[in-house]
């Protein structure tokens, strides 16, 4: 319950999450920090294990900065990612806080050949 509390007196790490897909498939997601600070952008699953890391301890603007990110649906071993859910993780690392959007990214099965 005291996580919980502090976390939300905190404040949200970031909004205006939102995924777009695009023809491939590709996807890019786009969000807004609450704060300026170094950040860890990741697609995680429905377990929230992380399946590709999309930028590494790079310096992000917080406030009115938009910051966008491609995925081109593959894992960190290049494999396609199978069908389901998907979030953006956040990790910041100057105010060690870790963050997982609920906003989801959902992957299809893949349809007959053509």
């Amino acid at each position: 319950m005291v996580l919980t509390q502090k976390l939300r007196h905190d404040g949200p790490v970031a909004s205006s999450i939102h995924w777009k897909t695009r023809p491939g498939p590709r996807y890019r997601v786009c969000f807004r920090l609450t704060r300026d600070d170094t950040v860890q952008v990741a697609v995680v699953d429905s377990a929230d294990h992380v399946v590709r890391v999309l930028a590494s301890s790079d310096p992000l603007e917080g406030s009115d900065a938009a910051h966008c990110f491609a995925w081109d649906g593959r894992d960190a071993s290049g494999q396609p990612a199978p069908r389901g859910a998907y979030r953006l993780q956040l990790s910041l690392r100057d105010a060690d806080r870790v963050a997982v959007s609920g906003e989801r990214l959902t992957i299809p099965a893949p349809g007959p050949p053509s």
